[in-house]
């Protein structure tokens, strides 16, 4: 072979080998260019489904702790709705492939659980209000229309272990609901590293409607010692 075929066979090879680097390398960055993509969709997916699910909470917690009677039953239906959508935003989180992004993945499913944690216990805590305060009305009319018979006795002890059912019921919602919402700032913490703050539920209205919920609580304690009071014997 003589110097000119060697030098054209030299340079060939050098020419194959620049173009397969270059295929090479517009692979790379095509391929981390569609990671960076898929990450960014993920964290988009991620954040939409923690930003639903705090504007759930802001308008769970902001709503009276005891609706009016004609609306109790609208409230009651829009606090376990949104309490059913939160947990649709877990299962779909649960659905994704959220390896690339498992930091931010691991702090929106404790932050999503623990949402859909307090929306259903805030939605029972009203309703078991609601249904308590309906037993002590009826336990209530009933010692006043007391006409002294042996049925009318019957009647007046099952209203009053109604009374107690209802608020054991009460009782075990509020102190679960109590727990979760103290539980709250931990959840919010771990999610606070990856998006703006505004995205998240303020703690201020975590804590108001905690003691709000507690105040109730302990105003509902007060009234059933009352009806304890009341003498379903004579």
């Amino acid at each position: 072979m003589d110097a000119t075929s060697m030098s054209f066979s030299g340079l060939k090879t050098k020419t194959i080998v620049a173009v397969l680097a270059a295929v090479v390398a517009t692979s790379a960055l095509g391929y981390w260019s569609y990671g960076e993509y898929r990450q960014q969709e993920l964290r988009s997916a991620v954040t939409g489904l923690v930003k639903d699910t705090s504007v759930r909470m802001r308008d769970a917690l902001s709503a009276e702790t005891l609706p009016a009677p004609a609306d109790t039953a609208v409230t009651l239906r829009k606090l376990y709705d949104d309490a059913e959508a939160v947990g649709g935003n877990f299962r779909k989180l649960h659905d994704m492939d959220v390896a690339p992004v498992e930091a931010l993945a691991g702090a929106a499913d404790d932050y999503v659980l623990t949402s859909r944690e307090i929306l259903v216990r805030w939605a029972s805590s009203h309703r078991y209000r609601v249904k308590l305060s309906g037993s002590i009305a009826a336990l209530r009319n009933h010692m006043r229309a007391d006409d002294r018979t042996g049925a009318w006795v019957s009647d007046a002890i099952r209203a009053k272990e109604r009374v107690e059912e209802d608020y054991r019921d009460y009782r075990i919602a509020t102190g679960a609901l109590g727990n979760l919402l103290a539980s709250y700032p931990d959840s919010r913490a771990k999610m606070a590293p990856y998006v703006d703050p505004e995205v998240l539920t303020d703690e201020a209205l975590v804590e108001a409607a905690r003691k709000q919920a507690l105040a109730v609580s302990r105003q509902t304690a007060d009234e059933i010692e009352t009806v304890r009071q009341l003498n379903t014997y004579r």
